[in-house]
């Protein structure tokens, strides 16, 4: 059964769809080359367009390059 706002969401995922996109094992492969380019103090999203599309898109992929972005902070 669809909940309030399910409808609205799939528009939305719909229309950002791009006509090349990665899916989460290849984003998977790059987050540490996207997190090392994100902490250099470059703009990662606009060199790693389809890993920062992605991240932007895939809760998970973004909780995981987040604990990356946290753990590498540590070190």
């Amino acid at each position: 059964m669809l909940k309030r706002g399910d409808v609205a969401r799939l528009a939305r995922v719909v229309a950002e769809t791009r006509e090349t996109e990665i899916g989460c094992d290849e984003c998977f492969e790059k987050l540490d080359g996207f997190a090392e380019v994100e902490l250099s103090g470059l703009e990662a999203r606009s060199m790693m367009p389809l890993v920062g599309d992605h991240i932007g898109k895939c809760s998970d992929c973004r909780s995981t390059f987040e604990a990356l972005l946290t753990a590498l902070r540590r070190t």
